[in-house]
Parts: C-alpha cells; structure tokens; sequence
C-alpha cells in the first residue's frame, strides 16, 4: 500500500507539473484523448500490484506521511524534468531525441506511459522479485503505448511550434522505429536514476525518523527478539532422579491462538 500510494501520488505530481508549465511556458499541452489512455494504462498495470510479491516487515509498518510525500514530491518532479528534457531536444537542430520523423504528441505520450509504469519497480523496493503478474501487465500496456506511438493513434494535427521544429513531423503522426527504440533508453534511464535517488533518500536518517512516532524510536532489534520469544514457553520436567528443570520449547499452534 505505500509503495502504491507514493507510486500514485508522484504520477499525479509529474503530470500536473508538466502540463502547467507546459502550457504556461510553451502554450503547448498533450492531447486529453492520450491523456486519458496515460490513466488508463497506469491503472491497468496497477492493478496486479494486488498479486505482487511484496516484502513484509518483522514489525507493523507506520505510514509517516510527511516522508512519503517528501519522497512522492521529490520523485514526480524528477519525471516531469525528464519529460521537459525530451521536449526541449526536440528544438535542437538535429531534432534531439527525434532520429528520422515522428511526432511531438506520440513521443511524449511513450515517454511519460514508459517511465510512469516503470515507477512502481521503484516504490516497490528490491527486496523481493516482482510477480509475473506485475511484470507482464506492465510490458503488456508498454506494448500498447509503443504502438501508439509508431502508428501516431489520436495524435492529431501535428503541432506548430515557435521555433519551428526542423525535423519532419508527419501528418499522420507516425514515429519512426529508431526515435522508439531511443525513448525506450532514454525511459530506462531515467527510472534507473530515479531508483538511486529513492534509495539514497530512504537513507537519510533525518528523513527516515519524520512522522515516526516516538514508541517506534524503540530498538528493532530488541523488539524481533521479543518477538520472537513470545512464540516459546517454558516447560518443567522432573529427571529419573527427582529432580526438576526448565526448558524452552515451541508454543502450540492451539496456544499461540490462545495468546
């Protein structure tokens, strides 16, 4: 559940981010049409986070809201930057991120599908393997989107820009093979350093201890060891010469209900 909120309230962050500043700074935003299929597909891969094989803590998890927002803002910013750096190669000369033609609409739509799907490998954590679940609904909606993106699917008119663009932009907002295949890297990038920035927050202890309340503060260590010592108990046995001594064995399953 906080790898799925942190995943969800970074998406909302990076689309908002880059559609405001988009259209404030450009007068430019991406189709409401590709907008809803971004949704569509964000939820469509999410869905199997229910059958993931997620990592269980030793001890209840607290939510420390202020930290997953820090977190979830900190990273939503980092996508909506990667999606300002593709849009802005494409007014370099050489066309940037465009290698033959293709089209503004269907370029940005891959890009921010890619890296919104990839996100929740991210907020998951890698201390346990993702389920096949998980893995092929998301490659099966990236599918999706590539496709999208070659055959130029509700892109549109192509867009005028100022300056204008010096690479072809087809009418019928076809992209060519080799633009997808450098979204692709480009997508894998980016969530590899979208990764190393989670894990180094998640590292700083000023970070990790805010909205932790202080009865968590105790040592976990202790805590696992009680824990752990709760599911024994001790048993008094009487030797063939009459004396008596304890041992620790295993609670029964029926006294570990009781308890």
């Amino acid at each position: 559940m906080k790898a799925y909120i942190q995943y969800r309230i970074a998406l909302c962050l990076h689309l908002e981010i880059y559609l405001v500043t988009s259209m404030i700074i450009i007068n430019e935003t991406i189709r409401a049409e590709l907008i809803v299929f971004i949704a569509l597909f964000a939820d469509l891969a999410t869905v199997a986070v229910a059958y993931d094989n997620a990592h269980s803590e030793q001890r209840p998890v607290e939510w420390q809201l202020p930290k997953i927002w820090i977190i979830s803002t900190v990273l939503g910013c980092l996508l909506a930057l990667a999606t300002w750096v593709v849009r802005g190669t494409m007014f370099l000369p050489n066309g940037g991120i465009i290698q033959n033609f293709g089209s503004v609409q269907e370029v940005l739509f891959l890009e921010v599908s890619l890296t919104e799907n990839w996100l929740i490998f991210v907020t998951r954590g890698g201390k346990t393997l993702p389920s096949w679940q998980l893995v092929g609904a998301i490659f099966g909606v990236d599918v999706i989107s590539t496709l999208f993106c070659i055959f130029g699917w509700l892109s549109g008119d192509p867009i005028v820009t100022n300056p204008p663009t010096t690479w072809n932009q087809r009418g019928d907002g076809w992209t060519d093979v080799v633009t997808v295949v450098v979204i692709w890297c480009y997508s894998i990038g980016v969530t590899i350093i979208i990764a190393i920035v989670y894990y180094l927050l998640n590292q700083i202890k000023a970070l990790d201890d805010l909205g932790r309340k202080d009865r968590s503060n105790k040592n976990p260590k202790i805590e696992n060891i009680l824990a752990s010592l709760s599911k024994y108990a001790l048993e008094h046995e009487t030797t063939h010469e009459g004396r008596g001594h304890y041992t620790l064995v295993a609670k029964a399953a029926e006294e570990e209900d009781d308890d």
